[in-house]
């Protein structure tokens, strides 16, 4: 082992190796109640002897040193005497000994005379191990240990070991250390560190030896386990399938503050509500409330490390910050949703888009988990009111929630905790703790001037986010005295009448850190609070203040060492607290000559836009994209990290004289959100753009925008207004005699109508679309419209004329390189080609476009393809359609997406029916009819229940089948699919024939009228002739017969 930096040097200069200089220091200071003592006063050299007394006798042992440079002594030669063997003999007996020490006596001495004065002798060991030994294992910090205090003894002793990384370590942790050194009598302790020096010696233990080791100490080392996918529970709620690894935002929890103090109290009571055996015993929502600043979200944060730390008690802590005080920036319900179902495992990218999808998924996840055994902790921090988090509470005992607001949120069904100030012992305390922690126990400020101290914390409000403050202020200045942070900080307290309820301190806090921070940092501090999102990027503070990405990191890095920012979850990130936000930003005003705040924020849109524009362009085919993003990937990885902040540049940045900038960010940003599926984002970007084309220069711009705000709307599934919106913009793009405008239009409208079921225009619709289109020499346009076109021919069953029209657009596509929209026409034409009996060449298509799907990062689609490539291979009797289909279902369910969950679950259910297994698909067709009614898709769920009525039949369940046809019949008229209609009464008929022939001619005759509407000739000729036999029964006075209906 290489010598250790920083020790004491021998009578040859050489210096000691500081790991056997702690293990010493530990022996004189855990020695206390036995009076081991310390002597000589001087260095061990070759030839001294070693006296060791114990009893009426003396034992004296000769030192021998190793080779010339040794430090002057031989532990294997004290081995080989046996006096550690001595040692442990005679602590058991309980008798007094006294020890040589064989490091320099001076430095020790002084330790040990420290500790003996000391009134709190565990606390002041407690203190000296946080200070002086900082290195415990990375793997052994989280992990719950368990034993009784000699239990925790031997695993001190197990833990000491030493490392080559040119520092002394020992790796104890603080909960560790302070249970035994406070538990376990001197002679224990002696006996303890004495077989843990002759265990240890020589010896390097990493992690898996220590856990190996743990058995024999009678202690555990317990790990989460890993997630894994599940079953759907006996009530029919099925679990979504999660990584197996566990997500960051589980497991992630921020780094905990090595100085909290005062909330001893406060810790027990949530700890004991959290304790699952309290499961059940009142409100499992829980309130901390108190001031700004009070220390509301660091409680919660150890809170919930503690209680994941324990055995049994959470798999995960979900950690959603809402910003609830911040106007621009608070996160509503439906948004801290997406987050957090993110954070559970949940594919941002098809996060359904309704705030009541997304809480049933969210409650459904959570629920999930509690019954596999993996309870969820969540911590909703910084809420303004009951509104913006009753969605976010799961309404299960198992999964308790901590809620931080600076309101007394009275108004839920919850368990409320008044978080109040520190009393003025803890509040020195707290000073004492973050001093000494920045520069070492001999910074004794605080017990040198008491006064001062006490001023300090009385004109800090006793509130911890200012003593924090002022406590850095401090540590930057070792040589300022108390007495003058105290002058300042009264002088300060007349400026802080705008902060509400006379909390005057925080305010004096900001006051006081701003006014000595160096201009530099001072004017990134004043700049920062122009971002509009919720944090910055070190590159986009660089553009903030003008400055390159290092230099703007020096200047944040020192920001957050005077608590003015802080890392964010990902790094390079920072965000700052709300209140200092504010504080930053009113300075900013006032001293706006100086910081040139325009051009600062001209500068960050222009980063914003530059950006977003090189991101673009490896979204839209046939770009050359910019060489900054090295592939589609990390262009939407970037755009994830930014979302917030784009579509906060959109929709807040002051208007002139970026119009022009922000318009291109609104268009640009428009395919990134789209493939997200932020619909919601999405509108709210376009309202805004529109705001800036109320003049007659930008009817054009104007027109585009509405036509794409009414297709955000669609996928909102807000139709009617989305038709209107279409309409509008049409008008305004005929006034202008703008043919392209007209045609782009109409190809979003007729997707629109085909989405109502207005399928009659919308086929009319796109027919003019196509043509315009192609008028104008847009190819791409004139793909899209006969996509659009042939799904609309497909819904009037007019397949061969789809199929044609799928081969023209796919053609363009290929000669465009547009391969997401060939995907998309690839997995239509394969409908097409499939109705047309042609089950082949429908699988190959399919097949193709959930390659080019999985190609452009898309899992709905391929998702999507899959399920129509699995009902392909059915169809043809290919085989392999269960597993093609299991897969689709499998990616819905790891999306969160519901609809196509619905829909391949009755694919699947389909299959799993004429493979014989009609009870496996009852179960999955029921479900998928619920996935699909809570997707509010009629027309799909109308299409699972046909299916499902036909497994009833099989299992000889009439009643049930008649049912299911009854319930399908309606949906389909709320749909407004006749061919659908007529053929679920078509069926229907057939089954009441036997039982009521009168309302089964009715249902015939009403079959035979709603398929006369449609293009299914040889459909409508059977149920006719099906309806005349039944009539002539009648009039003939026969018996009523059973008859069978055709089915498709």
């Amino acid at each position: 082992m290489a010598p250790r930096p920083g020790g004491e040097t021998d009578k040859f200069g050489n210096r000691y190796e500081g790991a056997w200089t702690i293990r010493h220091a530990l022996y004189i200071l855990l020695g206390h109640g036995d009076s081991l003592t310390l002597e000589p006063n001087g260095i061990l050299g070759e030839g001294t002897e070693f006296v060791y007394r114990h009893g009426g006798r003396t034992e004296v042992h000769q030192v021998k040193r190793q080779n010339r440079n040794a430090n002057g002594w031989n532990v294997a030669s004290l081995e080989a005497k046996g006096i550690w063997r001595h040692l442990r003999t005679h602590a058991e007996a309980g008798h007094e000994f006294h020890f040589v020490s064989m490091v320099p006596a001076r430095p020790l001495q002084e330790l040990g005379d420290r500790a003996r004065r000391s009134d709190d002798f565990p606390s002041f060991v407690r203190d000296w191990l946080t200070d002086e030994l900082r290195a415990p294992f990375d793997e052994l910090a989280a992990p719950r240990i368990y034993g009784a205090p000699e239990a925790a003894w031997r695993m001190l002793r197990s833990l000491w070991v030493e490392w080559p990384d040119e520092r002394d370590v020992v790796a104890v942790n603080a909960a560790l250390a302070e249970r035994a050194l406070a538990g376990a009598p001197g002679r224990l302790a002696a006996l303890a560190l004495g077989d843990l020096l002759l265990n240890s010696l020589g010896t390097r233990l990493d992690a898996a030896a220590l856990a190996a080791q743990l058995p024999q100490y009678g202690l555990q080392y317990a790990i989460p386990q890993e997630g894994d996918a599940v079953a759907p529970s006996a009530g029919g709620a099925t679990r979504l399938r999660v990584a197996r690894r566990t997500t960051p935002a589980l497991s992630g929890l921020p780094t905990l503050s090595g100085t909290f103090t005062g909330r001893e109290a406060a810790m027990a009571e949530l700890l004991a509500v959290l304790d699952p055996g309290a499961i059940g015993e009142g409100s499992a929502v829980h309130v901390v409330a108190g001031l700004p600043g009070v220390g509301k979200t660091e409680l919660v944060r150890q809170v919930a490390h503690r209680a994941h730390g324990r055995d049994g008690w959470f798999a995960g802590v979900l950690v959603a910050e809402l910003y609830g005080y911040d106007p621009a920036r608070r996160q509503g319900p439906d948004e801290a949703l997406a987050f957090m179902l993110r954070g559970l495992g949940i594919d941002h990218e098809h996060i359904p888009v309704g705030l009541e999808d997304r809480a049933r998924l969210y409650r459904s996840t959570l629920r999930n988990r509690a019954d596999g055994g993996q309870r969820t902790l969540i911590v909703l921090d910084d809420a303004m009111d009951g509104e913006q988090v009753r969605p976010l509470l799961p309404g299960d005992a198992r999964t308790p929630v901590l809620i931080t607001s600076r309101h007394t949120l009275s108004d839920l069904d919850a368990r409320l905790h008044d978080l109040t100030i520190l009393n003025p012992v803890d509040s020195l305390d707290l000073l004492r703790l973050v001093l000494r922690a920045s520069r070492g126990e001999g910074d004794t400020r605080v017990d040198d001037a008491p006064d001062a101290a006490e001023a300090i914390a009385r004109q800090c409000g006793y509130l911890p986010l200012a003593l924090r403050i002022v406590a850095a202020l401090l540590a930057d200045q070792p040589a300022r005295p108390l007495s003058s942070m105290a002058r300042a900080l009264d002088d300060e307290h007349r400026r802080l009448r705008r902060l509400s309820r006379g909390n005057l301190a925080v305010r004096a806090a900001f006051e006081l850190s701003y006014q000595h921070l160096p201009p530099d940092q001072a004017r990134l501090f004043r700049l920062f609070a122009l971002n509009p999102g919720p944090d910055v990027s070190t590159e986009s503070a660089a553009q903030l203040c003008d400055v390159d990405p290092d230099t703007a990191e020096e200047l944040l890095e020192a920001l957050g060492r005077g608590h003015l920012v802080q890392s964010a979850a990902t790094y390079g990130r920072w965000r700052m607290h709300d209140l200092i936000r504010l504080y930053a930003d009113e300075t900013g005003r006032a001293e706006q000559s100086d910081d040139d705040r325009s051009a600062a924020s001209a500068r960050l849109l222009r980063h914003y836009a530059g950006r977003l524009a090189e991101a673009h362009g490896h979204l839209v085919p046939g770009q050359s994209p910019a060489p900054r993003f090295a592939d589609r990937s990390a262009a939407l990885s970037w755009l994830d990290e930014e979302r917030a902040n784009l579509v906060a540049a959109i929709t807040a940045t002051p208007r002139a004289p970026n119009s022009y900038a922000i318009l291109q960010m609104a268009i640009r940003i428009g395919d990134y959100l789209k493939l997200r599926r932020g619909f919601a984002e999405l509108t709210a970007v376009y309202d805004s753009a529109l705001e800036l084309c109320l003049g007659s220069a930008h009817t054009r711009v104007r027109a585009a925008l509405i036509d794409a705000r009414a297709c955000a709307l669609r996928g909102l599934t807000r139709f009617s207004e989305a038709v209107a919106a279409h309409e509008q913009a049409l008008s305004a793009h005929r006034a202008e005699g703008f043919l392209l405008g007209e045609a782009e239009v109409l190809t979003n409208l007729g997707y629109t109508l085909q989405e109502m079921r207005d399928i009659e225009r919308a086929v009319l619709v796109l027919r003019k679309a196509v043509v315009l289109q192609a008028k104008t020499g847009n190819r791409r346009g004139e793909a899209a419209a006969l996509n659009n076109l042939g799904r609309s021919l497909e819904e009037s069953r007019c397949y061969e004329e789809a199929v044609g029209v799928y081969h023209r657009g796919i053609e363009i596509c290929r000669l465009l390189g547009d391969w997401h929209l060939e995907a998309i026409a690839q997995n239509n034409l394969g409908l097409a080609l499939r109705e047309l009996g042609q089950a082949g060449e429908a699988a190959a298509a399919h097949a193709a476009s959930r390659d080019s799907f999985r190609k452009a990062d898309d899992r709905h689609g391929v998702a999507m393809a899959l399920a129509n490539l699995g009902t392909a291979l059915r169809q043809g009797g290919f085989g392999g359609d269960s597993e093609v289909l299991e897969e689709a279902v499998a990616i819905c369910r790891d999306i969160g997406d519901k609809l196509g969950e619905g829909i391949a679950l009755t694919n699947l259910g389909a299959s799993r029916n004429q493979a014989g297994a009609s009870a496996e698909a009852a179960q999955m067709l029921t479900r998928a009819s619920e996935l699909l009614k809570e997707a509010g898709n009629a027309h799909a769920q109308a299409k699972a229940l046909m299916n499902l009525s036909e497994v009833w039949a099989k299992l000889e369940l009439p009643d049930r089948a008649t049912e299911a046809v009854r319930e399908a019949i309606t949906l389909f008229r709320t749909a407004r699919d006749r061919h659908g209609e007529g053929y679920a009464l078509s069926l229907l008929s057939s089954a009441l024939w036997a039982t009521d022939p009168v309302e089964a001619i009715a249902l015939g005759t009403a079959a035979v009228a709603a398929l006369g509407e449609t293009n299914d000739e040889a459909l409508t000729k059977q149920v006719v002739a099906l309806v005349t036999r039944m009539q002539e029964s009648v009039d003939s006075g026969l018996p009523a017969g059973t008859q069978t209906g055709s089915r498709r």
